[in-house]
């Protein structure tokens, strides 16, 4: 596959972009501000700025799909997913592409979800330190979920760097309690690959 990547340059985006090349896609990697990302076989990099249209237009024409590892970081506006989600939807359908996979936390909560005593009182922590992330989260997946495309939202609870270790995704979870960016990109892979969960929102979970 021809696959974009916005925020590639970010941990999760940084090891999307690894496993995506030894796996023998092609990548265009969206990069904003500074980046230690060097060239590489497959591997495009390109200026985007996520909330600007003619950036992401530029960085996703031509690709088979487009992976979102939007987040947000010290000095991003507090509703940087939404707004960067909006961007990439409008872009991708002037485009006439269809396929998006997005990155966001299991504060974005669906019905027959199983939550566990540690994503409840992890989530609620949040929602009273910095309720502007939680709701820029759910906004971001409405928007998403509202539109034409292929969608795939993946939830995750807390993300680490430590080492890739197994998984499964599972529509209603529950959650992984530490997921690795490792696991997320594997993920994310995953579902592309497999042309899995369009239109739906897994959480990693732990393995059957």
């Amino acid at each position: 596959m021809k696959i974009a990547v916005i925020a590639a340059n970010g941990r999760s985006g940084q090891a999307f972009v690894q496993i995506a090349l030894e796996a023998g896609h092609l990548v265009r990697a969206g990069i904003h501000k500074s980046s230690s990302m060097k060239p590489a076989k497959g591997l495009t990099l390109v200026d985007c700025d996520a909330t600007q249209e003619g950036d992401v237009t530029r960085l996703i024409q031509g690709q088979d799909a487009v992976v979102s590892f939007i987040g947000h970081v010290r000095v991003s506006p507090p509703d940087v997913q939404t707004k960067a989600i909006q961007v990439i939807i409008s872009s991708m359908v002037n485009l006439h592409q269809k396929r998006l996979v997005s990155l966001t936390g299991t504060g974005v909560r669906l019905p027959n979800d199983k939550i566990t005593l540690f994503d409840r009182l992890l989530n609620v922590s949040i929602g009273i330190i910095d309720p502007k992330r939680v709701a820029d989260g759910k906004n971001h997946a409405k928007v998403l979920m509202e539109s034409d495309l292929d969608w795939t939202i993946i939830r995750v609870l807390k993300l680490t760097n430590r080492k890739y270790r197994p998984y499964s995704l599972r529509a209603s979870g529950p959650t992984k309690l530490f997921v690795s960016r490792a696991e997320v990109a594997q993920a994310v892979l995953e579902v592309l690959e497999q042309k899995s969960y369009i239109k739906k929102s897994p959480i990693i979970s732990d393995p059957s």
